[in-house]
């Protein structure tokens, strides 16, 4: 009976601690359209392009491997030509390392995406590796302005990566309630079996 207990326990602290739900943000290159925009100055330069944050929300565990895969997918389900490319991946410290084998087509695009949806949720860095060679992006690299959102102002902002340091951009990634609910269920099913086990031990 004991051990028993002992490993539903186990197993309902190990789901409360190794799954916890996000919200991220996924950027792709999208036409400008009419709104309240500050710094249409910078869409006219672009051609009337940026790049449009779209807000997502999964469960995830512990790795930062299979955040960079979710959104790699997501941005796959919008574009599957684009993405089409096989490639495979490591996280080394804050910069994520993408190989192909490959030429990848539209790479201005897919860099513009992948690197603003990557350093705009978490990492510091995007390393691409394609053919041999290497180069690695950061949010100053953008060659595209980007939806910028603004905490405590209603009105879209369109930013360049010139003034990237300087926004007030909130950081996208936090747990939510699903980590706190198993942690509760956790918390209260250690209480009852904790207090089975004295009273069996007490009679």
């Amino acid at each position: 009976m004991k051990i028993l207990l002992a490993f539903f326990l186990s197993i309902t602290s190990l789901q409360a601690t190794a799954t916890h739900e996000l919200t991220y943000f996924v950027y792709s290159e999208a036409e400008y359209i009419q709104g309240p925009w500050l710094r249409t100055d910078l869409l006219e330069t672009s051609g009337f392009k940026f790049l449009s944050a779209e807000v997502y929300e999964d469960l995830f565990g512990s790795g930062d491997e299979a955040f960079v895969n979710k959104v790699l997918s997501r941005l796959k389900e919008k574009k599957p030509d684009l993405y089409k490319w096989d490639y495979t991946l490591s996280v080394q410290g804050d910069t994520v390392v993408i190989t192909s084998q490959k030429t990848i087509q539209s790479f201005e695009t897919v860099m513009n995406e992948i690197t603003a949806t990557l350093t705009l949720n978490r990492f510091k860095a995007v390393t691409f590796r394609i053919d041999g060679e290497q180069k690695t992006y950061t949010l100053g690299d953008l060659t595209l302005p980007y939806f910028d959102l603004v905490s405590g102002q209603s009105e879209a902002i369109v930013s360049d990566n010139q003034t990237a340091s300087s926004t007030e951009i909130k950081e996208p990634i936090k747990p939510l309630k699903s980590q706190r609910v198993w942690l509760i269920i956790s918390g209260i099913l250690n209480v009852v079996f904790l207090g089975i086990l004295i009273m069996k031990k007490a009679n």
